[in-house]
Parts: structure tokens; C-alpha cells; sequence
């Protein structure tokens, strides 16, 4: 198969291309999207979610080692040697991460400083919660890849809990308290089913974040015409959290690891693209929308991300610790 056919095969599979045949890391859905739906029908592996900038490590006859953020490659055999905030230089160093990437893609988290608090000693380390076949980009289960990772020295975020059939208020109650490396408080986890499939023909993982994540803003929004709805899903959608998050993304993007105010339009416009993609179909649904004005709705996001990221840029944001 060329990779003009690949890349055919992936978009069929509603994957996206990161380079040369390497997909970007599937979305992971929370758990309450009908995407999700029968994901805990069967055994379930729980990891924890970790708070920082998704990473991939793969290899190709052509390019070499790709070190990759998710949307993009930092260094193409191993040129250049530094980047993504010390990522580059930390896989290019580790002989497990450049042995092991030439047979299997690792997928993972470069752990940098977001909106949760690590000790240092767990900081930007790579931590790899996935592992795929070249061949189909078919998932290893952790019991396969762990024992390999350990071998090679090569950091992974461990399995948290199996669950057979679990409630979601099961699941809720693994989301509480600290993570294994040293955050008092989980981003939340993830769920996860190698035999699953969902009903798009998708292989699909879920999520719970933790409500200390999920805090609505307490912005007071004045907008012209706006009615009531998209207020609601613009003050439910755009938490905090959301925008250090985009902060950091973009942050991670800069060789030198900077950001400014210059940078507000790249900020307004992912915010946008998360919570539109993230979260207004269930919003639609849940509230039962019969009439969506998304020109208002996109003024309010930016709106309220205009307020937290200013906040930040002057310094003035209150970031409490959790």
C-alpha cells in the first residue's frame, strides 16, 4: 500500500494524517458522547489522565525518527536536535524511546507545567500511554507494551484500574485524589477497550475529567442579541482550565517555549475549535436546541477567553492550586 492509499485508508477510518502515513492520536471523547456508546460493555483498562502536551514518537525509511507534537513534527531525523519545550532532545537521548519507535509508534504526554502542580522529579519526562502497530495502527494492550517499555527504561502512565461492565458513577469515584505522579488532585482518567469498535466503525476512547476542571466562568456577559443559550454554553464550555491549557498548546509550539499577547487570535480560535468540536453536540442534545445562532456563540467564547488570557498575560489571574 502507498501512502497516497494509506492516507485514503485513514481518512476512511475518520483519521487525520500527522506525516508520511503517521496518523495524528485519535480524539478521546468523554464518556458521555454517543461516540462512546458501548465503550463499557466489556473489560475496560483505566489510566489516569495527565496534564500535559500530547507527544509522538514514530519512525519511517524515509524520514527517520518524527518527533511530534499532535499536530505536527518538531524534528525529522533528528533534525534539529532541541524543540518542543526539551522534548526533542529528551527522545533523541533515550535509546529505549529511539529503539522501540522503530517498531512501534509510541503515543504519550511530554509532562510540562499547565494547570496542575507536579514535582519537579516528574517533570518533562515522556510518559507513554499508547502504543500502535506500523502495520494497521492497531493498539497494543498495555499487558503486551508495559513489560517492553520496562525492558527499555522508557517512562508510561500505568493502569489505574480493570472494570468489567462499569457504571459511570463507578468510574466518577476513580477520578478522585491524587495521580502516581504527584498531583494532588487528577486531571481526570481515561477508558479504554482494545476489543471495542464503536458504532461509527471507530476504534474510541472515553473520558471523565474532574469537576474542579469543569468550573463554569463566572463571567458577566452584556452581548448584543445574544439569547440565553449560547450564553449558557459559552459560560459552561470556556472554564479556565480550557484556556491555560490552549496557553501552554501554544507555548509548546514556539522553539523557545514563548508566548504574548500578539498571540490572542491563535488562542481565541482553538479555544473555539475545542469547544465546538468537544462539546456542542452534547450541549445541543442535552439541552434540547432547536435554534443555535453560531455567529453569537463564537462571540462569546472569544469573549470569555479574551477575559481569562488577558488575565494571564497581565498577570492577574487567580490560579489556585489543585
Amino acid at each position: 500500500m502507498n501512502k497516497e492509499e494509506w492516507r485514503e485508508k485513514l481518512e476512511e477510518r475518520g483519521e487525520s494524517v500527522l506525516i508520511d502515513g503517521i496518523s495524528k492520536y485519535q480524539h478521546v471523547s468523554r464518556i458521555t458522547n454517543d461516540e462512546t456508546e458501548g465503550l463499557l460493555d466489556g473489560e475496560v483498562i483505566v489510566q489516569n489522565k495527565i496534564d500535559g502536551a500530547n507527544f509522538n514518537v514514530a519512525w519511517t525509511s524515509e524520514r527517520g525518527h518524527i518527533i511530534a507534537s499532535r499536530n505536527s513534527a518538531k524534528s525529522l531525523g533528528g533534525e534539529p536536535k532541541v524543540g518542543f519545550r526539551g522534548a526533542v532532545e529528551y527522545c533523541l537521548n533515550h535509546p529505549g524511546i529511539m529503539l522501540i519507535s522503530k517498531r512501534f509508534i509510541l503515543r504519550g504526554e511530554w509532562l510540562v507545567r499547565h494547570s496542575l502542580n507536579y514535582p519537579k522529579d516528574s517533570m518533562h519526562h515522556f510518559y507513554v500511554f499508547d502504543v500502535q502497530r506500523y502495520e494497521d495502527h492497531s493498539y497494543l494492550h498495555p499487558d503486551a507494551y508495559i513489560p517492553l517499555l520496562e525492558k527499555y527504561s522508557i517512562r508510561y502512565i500505568p493502569i489505574l484500574a480493570r472494570l468489567t461492565n462499569p457504571s459511570i458513577e463507578e468510574l466518577t469515584k476513580l477520578v478522585e485524589g491524587p495521580d502516581e505522579f504527584g498531583a494532588e488532585q487528577k486531571e481526570g482518567i481515561v477508558i479504554k477497550r482494545y476489543d471495542f469498535v464503536n458504532k461509527y466503525e471507530r476504534v474510541q476512547w472515553g473520558k471523565i475529567i474532574h469537576p474542579s476542571f469543569e468550573i463554569k466562568n463566572k463571567l458577566v456577559f452584556k452581548p448584543k442579541n445574544a439569547d440565553d443559550i449560547t450564553i449558557k454554553f459559552a459560560s459552561e464550555t470556556v472554564t479556565q482550565h480550557l484556556v491555560l491549557k490552549t496557553i501552554e498548546k501554544v507555548k509548546s509550539e514556539d522553539p523557545d517555549g514563548n508566548i504574548n499577547i500578539k498571540q490572542m487570535a491563535q488562542i481565541l480560535g482553538l479555544v473555539w475549535y475545542d469547544v465546538f468540536h468537544e462539546d456542542l453536540w452534547n450541549f445541543v442534545r442535552d439541552q434540547k436546541v432547536s435554534d443555535f445562532n453560531f455567529h453569537d456563540a463564537r462571540k462569546l467564547v472569544y469573549q470569555a477567553t479574551r477575559e481569562i488570557a488577558v488575565a494571564y498575560f497581565n498577570g492577574t489571574l487567580d490560579t489556585p492550586k489543585v
